[in-house]
This record gives structure tokens, C-alpha cells and sequence, in this order.
């Protein structure tokens, strides 16, 4: 018995190093935009606008533009995926891409480095504050998920209200509406940078 309380004791030192687990059951009442909210990142409903510049900048966010040769490279990049089948963990067109192994692809082939899944995918660049702001380019995450709280989905905004994505199984990667995106961040290098 000695040896089996030493193991217990063990377990219960390695258990109060770690965070509580949350469990399925409570994790629908922990919404997403508390979650990240905590964490330090901002929803598209919680960032405040960007004032619009001078007349003369016509309109044009203060802190520039993304480069639109790079914003072009990743829409002319995106679309040679168009038609690619959707595959849940996919990083290889021959065989089928998800949705973050597609932005990570079209990223990476123009040296923007991504993390691989969208959850963290959310967290790089700088965040923009709605889809009136976003230029193509930009990445557009959602969480449509109602089993469990957070970003689940991204697309490439394209512009005019649409994105191209890998959808979903049984889908192909394609043109589609944008909709309302929860998060909207912006990984392209500003113009001169």
C-alpha cells in the first residue's frame, strides 16, 4: 500500500501543475469572444473602427494599405486551388485541402509564414474591425461550430463580399459569400514594408 499512496501523491502533484480541464458540459456556456477576450485577442463585434484618413488618402487606413501586388498574389494564388476537393486535415492539393492547410499554402508559397490550424491561424497578423474594412487578401475566420466554442473556419476575402474557402467534406475549394465573419485579420505586409 505504501507504493500505491506515493503514486497517488505523485498524481495529485503533476494534476495541480495544469489548469483545470474544462469539461464538454460547461464549455457551451464559455462563449468564444470571453475566451479570446481573456486571452488578449478582439472579435470583428469588439474592435473599435479605425478613423478613416484624410480626404486626400482617399479613405485609405492610416497605418497603409496591405501591398496590392502581394493582395493580387494571394487572390491569383487562391484560385489555382479553385476545384480542389475538400479533405478535414489536408495540406497537399493533389490529395485535398481543409480550410486552414489551403490559407496556409497560399500564404507560405508567398513567404507569409501561418500557423496550421485556424484557431491559431486568428491570432496572426493585426485584427481589422468589420468586413467593410477588410481587403482582399485578408483573412476571414468563423466560428460555426455549437458544440464547442471557438474559430473553426477561415477563408481568403477576396472582395465584394466573398472569399474563397475549402468548405467542408464532400465540397471543393470555391468562391463563396463572405457572410459575418467573427474575426477579420489582416497578414499582409503593409505597402513600402
Amino acid at each position: 500500500m505504501d507504493g500505491l499512496a506515493q503514486v497517488q501523491s505523485r498524481i495529485a502533484d503533476i494534476r495541480a501543475r495544469f489548469p483545470p480541464v474544462v469539461r464538454a458540459d460547461t464549455a457551451a456556456a464559455v462563449t468564444w469572444a470571453s475566451e479570446a477576450a481573456r486571452a488578449g485577442l478582439t472579435t470583428a463585434a469588439t474592435i473599435p473602427s479605425q478613423p478613416a484618413a484624410s480626404s486626400n488618402a482617399g479613405g485609405i487606413d492610416p497605418a497603409g494599405p496591405p501591398s496590392s501586388d502581394k493582395a493580387s498574389a494571394v487572390i491569383t494564388r487562391a484560385r489555382e486551388y479553385l476545384g480542389v476537393p475538400y479533405l478535414w486535415g489536408g495540406t497537399d492539393p493533389a490529395k485535398g485541402l481543409d480550410c486552414s492547410g489551403f490559407t496556409q499554402l497560399v500564404y507560405g508559397s508567398l513567404g507569409v509564414s501561418l500557423p496550421r490550424v485556424s484557431s491559431q491561424q486568428a491570432t496572426a497578423g493585426r485584427a481589422v474591425g468589420s468586413l467593410s474594412e477588410a481587403r482582399p487578401g485578408d483573412l476571414l475566420f468563423f466560428d460555426y461550430s455549437t458544440d464547442r466554442p471557438g474559430i473553426d473556419h477561415v477563408g481568403i476575402y477576396v472582395g465584394d463580399g466573398t472569399m474563397i474557402a475549402a468548405p467542408q467534406p464532400g465540397d471543393v475549394v470555391k468562391v463563396q459569400p463572405a457572410g459575418q465573419p467573427t474575426i477579420i485579420r489582416r497578414v499582409l505586409p503593409e505597402a513600402g514594408a
